[in-house]
């Protein structure tokens, strides 16, 4: 079985061959659409960029505007968004239609908020104020 991705999810393709067809055509096609992926698209990536750092939650499930969604943020925990461990808020525009967004703050702040070589945590607040959590990454500075 081969994934594709396919708009934001990844979808199984059947990879059949003639022996397969007419071996077990069916079998093979309803074992490919056993996989499924829910919920797992979106990830964050964190990288230096000369003075300052990229935040950036990608492969979200909608167009990143008010419609869907409140705000996405960075955070130094893996706990819910709070005072004590935001790095970076990005508020989500009227409108929009990328299924992306960045944001960039200045290194020596975050340096002061977190170590290097340390994981960085992406939420995605949801218009219904619910927290998703968007993976993490390793922040190197």
């Amino acid at each position: 079985m081969v994934l594709h991705r396919t708009n934001l999810r990844y979808e199984p393709v059947a990879s059949v061959t003639h022996d397969t067809y007419t071996n077990s055509f069916n079998q093979e096609l309803v074992s490919s659409q056993l996989v499924i992926f829910k919920d797992d698209t979106a990830y964050t990536d964190v990288a230096i960029v000369g003075k300052r750092v990229k935040f950036s939650i990608s492969g979200l499930e909608n167009p990143f505007n008010a419609n869907y969604y409140n705000r996405l943020v960075w955070t130094s925990t893996d706990e819910e968004p709070n005072i004590k461990n935001i790095l970076t808020v990005k508020v989500a525009p009227k409108t929009g239609s990328l299924y992306s967004s960045s944001n960039y703050e200045n290194l020596s702040l975050i340096k002061q908020k977190i170590n290097s070589d340390s994981p960085v945590y992406g939420w995605i607040q949801l218009e219904s104020k619910e927290w998703a959590k968007a993976g993490s990454a390793i922040i190197k500075y």
